[in-house]
């Protein structure tokens, strides 16, 4: 009993280190492990408490036969993955992905100007995205991602102003890991994939 129950195997993020790093160009050099990040990517900063959430979206036609109505294949049509995660600090590169800014200028005593356009251009940017528990530390590596629509900010005095960004996951992937659970043979996901999307 119990012999498949591993509790060492359950993740629970939100060490001190976890981040999201956005990069300055697609040009940007990108990580081939676990090793610091180039130059080309800046750190987001603090993260609100609802932590980075990745959302893969699937739609899926049903294809029934004669006897009993039964299903008997399924067909992937579309498949697509975004992440979410809000800045809680207010600084000219959140509100460059936000409002998208036209020019900024700032004059000697500190003053910043700053012209965004009414409307917004959709954001190309590859990010990393780091998180740890213990010393088991997962880095999602997503070479090309995309911000369209905005999400809404507040001014209040009642919370932290959050930027808050959806971020498009264009083409694959990767997950880059130390934590051997995910070293394993024959583990799930590796069975028949099936048809891709839209064959």
């Amino acid at each position: 009993m119990f012999k498949n129950v591993k509790a060492e195997n359950a993740r629970i993020f939100g060490s001190d280190d976890d981040s999201v790093a956005i990069g300055d160009s697609l040009e940007a050099l990108l990580p081939e492990g676990l090793e610091p990040l180039s130059d080309d990517f800046t750190e987001v900063g603090w993260l609100s408490d609802n932590g980075i959430g990745f959302a893969p979206e699937d739609s899926v036609d049903k294809h029934h036969g004669h006897q009993g109505g039964r299903v008997i294949r399924t067909k992937m049509t579309t498949s697509e993955t975004s992440f979410t995660f809000q800045a809680l600090e207010s600084k000219l590169s959140h509100v460059g992905l936000a409002m998208s800014i036209k020019n900024s200028e700032t004059t000697v005593e500190g003053d910043a100007t700053i012209h965004t356009m009414g409307g917004r251009k959709v954001e190309r940017r590859p990010f990393v995205v780091d998180t740890y528990d213990e010393d088991k530390h997962y880095r999602w590596i997503i070479p090309i991602g995309e911000i369209g629509e905005r999400n809404e900010f507040a001014l209040s005095n009642a919370e932290i102003t959050g930027w808050e960004f959806t971020v498009e996951i264009i083409g694959d992937f990767y997950l880059v890991t130390n934590d051997p659970a995910m070293a394993e043979t024959g583990s799930l996901g590796e069975g028949d994939s099936g048809s891709e999307p839209g064959v």
